[in-house]
């Protein structure tokens, strides 16, 4: 399997490399936006947007299609992107769905793992490789539509059980994975520091994982009239492609501005059912409490920066 997933992986490479010789020559407009790494895992309060147009933007992208690999000082848990569009003169669905295949065809592999197996192996197979950033699909819209917006993607506060093994596996899994702003030592002691607040809790009492998704731009295609938007929201991970076959199709476009968590605040935080303590605060890692609904204790501090549907922050996805 190892073997098999490094072929399939330099075929997406290969098939990735072709696809940006073609697709430059026949850009007529570009624009992308780009926004820092991610180096903690978490939800930052504040994300920059730097804009980038014509050839500067093409070349961007053209990068962006093909970076596979986690970059210097990325968390792992988290995904590079590059939001934006690409203005194209011809149609390249043909192209983009080979690329498409080949992305489709070394995720079948992966999940063709056993789950237990599945992280390991991969991390054998393709060392610093960002599976995440393998899967995604590339997407061209024709014709071209009307308008395209883009905006900030989110959701409200999730919550999941959790067992003490699973957590001390991830600390221990953090502790190989030592971010750049702390020295050795420094990040040992923090380690073993999450280990004691741990192993403080009582066996039985049940363990939460709370997180906020972190933010994460989207693009939304629109045509005056339409009364639907199925399948004209993606998200605004890597640049959308579109048809422009002259001038007047060019869309209107309303590009991605920074993020603001302040803009994004619950008014009214929601009521939990159960009272969470705090464990290790900097994880999202709380015990759970069963009281009386109408005993909320510290429901405000809890709750603090709840956000609404559209909006999202993140510890760590148990999932990716």
């Amino acid at each position: 399997m190892i073997f098999a997933l490094r072929d399939a992986f330099a075929e997406l490479q290969d098939e990735l490399a072709r696809f940006n010789q073609q697709w430059l020559a026949h850009v007529v407009k570009a624009n992308v936006y780009d926004v820092p790494l991610n180096n903690n895992g978490l939800a930052p309060k504040l994300i920059p947007v730097t804009h980038y147009e014509g050839e500067e933007a093409s070349q961007k992208a053209a990068l962006a299609f093909q970076t596979l690999h986690f970059q210097p000082n990325q968390h792992p848990a988290t995904a590079y992107r590059l939001a934006g569009w690409i203005g194209i003169d011809c149609d390249l669905q043909k192209e983009i769905d080979l690329v498409n295949q080949k992305k489709d065809e070394l995720k079948r592999l992966m999940l063709a793992i056993p789950e237990r197996e599945r992280n390991k192996t991969t991390r054998q197979a393709l060392p610093n490789v960002s599976v995440l950033q393998c899967y995604r699909h590339l997407v061209q819209w024709s014709p071209a539509p009307e308008c395209l917006y883009f905006s900030w993607a989110g959701a409200t506060p999730s919550s999941v059980h959790v067992s003490r093994a699973d957590v001390e596996a991830q600390l221990e899994r953090s502790r190989k994975n030592r971010p750049d702003q702390f020295t050795p030592s420094e990040w040992e002691n923090i380690i073993n520091l999450q280990k004691q607040q741990l192993a403080e809790v009582p066996p039985e009492i049940p363990l939460i994982y709370r997180w906020r998704k972190a933010p994460h731009p989207r693009i939304m295609a629109y045509n005056k009239g339409q009364k639907s938007n199925a399948g004209r929201i993606v998200p605004a991970n890597l640049p959308v492609f579109v048809v422009i076959n002259s001038q007047q199709e060019t869309p209107k476009v309303y590009g991605l501005e920074d993020f603001d968590m302040s803009q994004h605040i619950r008014e009214t935080p929601r009521a939990d059912s159960a009272l969470l303590s705090p464990v290790i605060e900097s994880i999202g890692l709380y015990a759970q409490i069963k009281a009386n609904k109408k005993v909320l204790i510290n429901e405000q501090e809890l709750h603090e920066g709840a956000t609404t549907r559209n909006n999202e922050w993140q510890r760590k996805p148990l999932d990716e």
